[in-house]
């Protein structure tokens, strides 16, 4: 596939990416409250830069979460809506993974992940990565803990391993004792999350519309609790 876009928008920055063959355009906004508003006139200016069609694209590559709840489901509904529209393939894309792409891709050298992301209500969404061909490869299943625990985790999986950060949460981290460097990308870049999408697509990894659906992590009964909570 040559024509790819990528729509995400689970964290504090909304972006956009078009690739035609190896050129790629880019757009990000990190206004949070204007994801719903900008998303799709994000779409519309790198189809107009790129001199493309709508129609010509191949399919849809979307940023799945974890993340915000409303900023995930912006992306993901843009997502099922274009793909219905021009009937065509999907393809989820971690935020976490992402972020762990983003970070590989600044320190080379390095063969590692932490990626972190600001859950709110106490809690982390956490990804441990390493580095491999296809991009990054997870090492055990992204959860969302208290920063407590998420230390533990990290510190047993990466013992005697240098590792870079990434993400919001990293911070969170650092408060609950991680010794770590400052995060070096705070938000999934869009150039990433086409990295990862392009890969899974060329893999025939694509999804029918109707299986693209967001990843929140966090459970029902959590989600239950949060709204008794605003009740």
């Amino acid at each position: 596939m040559n024509i790819l876009l990528a729509l995400d928008s689970a964290t504090e920055n909304c972006s956009v990416a078009l690739r035609c063959g190896n050129e790629l355009w880019l757009r990000e906004n990190a206004d949070k409250q204007q994801h719903a508003a900008c998303l799709l006139q994000m779409v519309d200016e790198v189809l107009t830069e790129a001199a493309i069609a709508r129609e010509q694209l191949e399919a849809i590559i979307y940023g799945q979460g974890p993340g915000s709840f409303t900023g995930v489901r912006v992306a993901v509904s843009a997502a099922q809506g274009l793909a219905l529209g021009l009937d065509l393939p999907t393809c989820g894309v971690s935020s976490l993974a992402a972020l762990a792409l983003g970070a590989l891709a600044q320190q080379q050298d390095c063969q590692y992940a932490l990626a972190a992301i600001d859950a709110r209500m106490g809690e982390v969404y956490l990804g441990l990565y390493a580095r491999d061909a296809d991009g990054v490869k997870l090492l055990a299943p992204e959860a969302v803990l208290r920063p407590e625990a998420a230390v533990e985790r990290v510190t047993a999986q990466f013992v005697n391993k240098s590792y870079v950060t990434a993400g919001t949460g990293i911070v969170l981290l650092q408060k609950a004792g991680l010794n770590c460097t400052p995060a070096s990308v705070l938000f999934p870049q869009p150039q990433a999350i086409m990295a990862l999408g392009g890969k899974a697509l060329s893999a025939g990894q694509g999804r029918d519309v109707a299986q693209a659906q967001p990843v929140y992590i966090r459970n029902e009964v959590t989600w239950k609790k949060l709204a008794e909570q605003h009740a």
